[in-house]
């Protein structure tokens, strides 16, 4: 036991930790816009602050056919034909970046989801496509059956180029009005600290062995 905790106390002291940097994306969560509750809303163009419409509109949503990952808001990028967003960062060439989001199918219901058996829509309608830089990766949000989201989580790494870069998000599939769900978008970095030199680490482990001898009484 006892030099489980020497061995756990000399490489918190030894090993440098890992840090990661804050979201870069503004309004990674939609909630800049006020819709209330059991209603939703489009944004054309540049009214969604920090995101542009590239193409048809952004529908928000707010506890309307499912509920929000984080906050209240949500997006669907299907609201009456397949459109586009994409916000901009700032980045820095070489630097490695994560991008994680949540994305999810349209929950099941009859009344929200006409003319499907059961109100389930099939995944086949739900793609959902990004890109940053040349990072790229089309997605199929499963199947839901139920009548809430459910949400997944999707992370992956890129570099940056320098400067400003896009990320851009696309419904892709059958065009129909019932395309998946989008929320809690981030981009971080990953501070990587220098190695410590190795006179050091030979340091810090001489200074351990030399508390164990005292601990032991030799």
């Amino acid at each position: 036991m006892l030099k489980n905790i020497i061995a756990a106390a000399a490489l918190c002291s030894v090993l440098p930790a890992f840090a990661a940097g804050p979201n870069l994306i503004m309004d990674y969560s939609f909630e800049s816009v006020n819709v209330p509750a059991g209603q939703y809303a489009d944004f054309t163009g540049t009214q969604l602050p920090g995101w542009t419409a590239t193409s048809g509109s952004i529908e928000v949503r707010n506890s309307l056919v499912g509920t929000a990952q984080d906050g209240n808001n949500f997006v669907e990028l299907d609201s009456t034909a397949n459109s586009s967003m994409a916000t901009t960062f700032d980045s820095v060439a070489g630097q490695l970046y994560t991008l994680s989001f949540y994305y999810s199918g349209r929950p099941a219901s009859v009344a929200s989801n006409p003319g499907f058996p059961g109100g389930v829509v099939p995944s086949s309608s739900q793609g959902l496509a990004f890109s940053v830089g040349s990072f790229s990766d089309s997605l199929f949000a499963p199947t839901n059956t139920t009548s809430d989201n459910i949400w997944q989580q999707y992370t992956g790494t890129f570099l940056g180029t320098g400067g400003l870069m896009t990320l851009a998000f696309a419904a892709t599939g059958t065009s129909d009005s019932y395309g998946a769900s989008l929320d809690n978008v981030s981009v971080t970095t990953t501070a990587v600290p220098e190695p410590m030199p190795l006179a050091m680490m030979g340091f810090g482990l001489l200074g351990l062995v030399g508390l164990r001898k005292r601990l032991r009484g030799n």
